[in-house]
This record gives structure tokens, sequence and C-alpha cells, in this order.
């Protein structure tokens, strides 16, 4: 039994792809967030390190934001000082920055950057 239909063009499966993504990644962060609230630390556990899906060692990261009871997001460059979130490829940002809740980082302007 089929589930739902799915395009058949790479570029839309690609951004169903990403946006489920968001989805799982909010979920994460929102568990993530309610581990911390429970937790009674004097200092915060540092985030665990990823790779970069990027090469030349310019990366990219989704920072979810919530914001009355919906999620937005925000690109950064992996250098910025506010990155968070999950790892991005550039081709990936591209399809990201074009999604209605998403925009670039005001901070490091990862749209600036050619990749």
């Amino acid at each position: 039994m089929r589930v739902c239909e799915l395009p058949p063009d790479v570029d839309r499966l690609r951004v169903i792809r990403l946006y489920l993504k968001l989805q799982l990644d909010a979920v994460d962060a929102k568990i993530s967030e309610s581990e911390e609230e429970s937790a009674d630390l004097a200092e915060p556990v540092p985030a665990k390190r990823e790779h970069s899906l990027a090469s030349g060692g310019v990366g990219f990261r989704l920072q979810h934001v919530p914001k009355g009871g919906t999620l937005r997001g925000v690109v950064h460059c992996s250098d910025c000082p506010d990155a968070v979130g999950s790892w991005l490829t550039p081709g990936e940002v591209e399809t990201a920055v074009r999604m209605p809740n998403v925009t670039p980082c005001p901070r490091c302007h990862p749209g600036s950057t050619d990749s």
C-alpha cells in the first residue's frame, strides 16, 4: 500500500526532503530543549561537533527558530558566531533560502558568498 504519491522530478523531491529534514530537526531541537530544561547543570553541555558537507572548508548551517507557534529557519555560514543547527550543502542552501520561512543570516550573509 502506497502512503503518498511523490513527484517524479528530482528538484521537487529535494525540496520535500529538505522540508522533512526541517521538521525532524525541529523535533530534535524540542527534545534537546526539553532535556536541557529538566537537567540541573551549572554549565551548558557543548554541542556535538559535526563535519560540514560542503567542500573547500565553507559550510552552511540551518538554525531553527520557533516563532508564534511556527518554525522559521535562518541559514548561516559555518564560521558565523551565531551558526547552530543542521549542516547544509551549497545546493541545499539555494533551495532553503527560496522557502518562505527561511532567511539568510543578517550577520554573515551566506547568500553573498559564491560556492
